[in-house]
């Protein structure tokens, strides 16, 4: 019954020409009526994993949901979710041709590009996807090169969100950073980090002969 009713949903869902009167139906409408449920499913799946013997089946309510929650923008409880959807080898929803990791990664990415642009803070939603993008999920080395280029950057931002090394005051944030943009370029030939990399290495410096003063 509730994937008849799911059905019907995302239809009435496929009506609606703009993209802003989609998210809007989203987050005043889907998820508020079908977030309980879904809630009510994993607390049943919590349970269920403490036997053995239990087997998890495809649940595409708790897929969409989990789309939903990015469309809206809640990222804290998109994450979770999805972190639960890879845990417990959940498909992404059949109008989706991509896995969860590829994904978030992506959504992540675009969403931590425009914050640090206007200045602000990416965390914690990229560390937490940058930590399992270079431990966990093997995603294409494009992808994970250009996360290790993002982070590296993000280590010499200014409050402003541009890029400026000669702010930054610490030798051990520069060395990490360089760490991280060296780390791009060897997954990725084209990561482009040459220049910013000798940025940092000429803050280095100058920092080195300040303290030898």
């Amino acid at each position: 019954m509730q994937l008849i009713d799911l059905e019907a949903d995302l239809k009435r869902l496929k009506g609606f020409a703009r993209r802003s009167d989609k998210v809007a139906h989203k987050r005043d409408v889907l998820l508020p009526k079908w977030l309980p449920i879904v809630a009510e499913y994993l607390s049943t799946l919590e349970s269920d994993n403490k036997n053995e013997n239990s087997k998890t089946y495809d649940n595409p309510l708790f897929s969409y949901c989990t789309l939903w929650l990015f469309d809206v923008s809640n990222l804290s409880q998109g994450l979770e979710y999805a972190f639960l959807a890879i845990d417990h080898q959940q498909p992404t929803p059949p109008n989706i041709k991509r896995q969860w990791p590829g994904l978030i990664a992506d959504t992540i990415f675009d969403w931590a590009e425009t914050e640090a642009e206007h200045g602000r803070s990416i965390e914690p939603y990229f560390g937490q996807v940058f930590e399992r993008v270079i431990n966990e999920w093997k995603l294409p080395e494009q992808v994970t090169a250009k996360y290790y280029k993002f982070a590296g950057l993000a280590l010499l931002r200014a409050k402003n969100g541009d890029i400026t090394p000669s702010h930054v005051g610490s030798i051990k944030r520069l060395r990490q950073a360089d760490a991280f943009l060296e780390k791009a370029a060897l997954l990725h030939k084209h990561a482009q980090v040459k220049t910013v990399r000798s940025r940092i290495a000429m803050r280095i410096r100058a920092l080195e002969e300040l303290n030898a003063q």
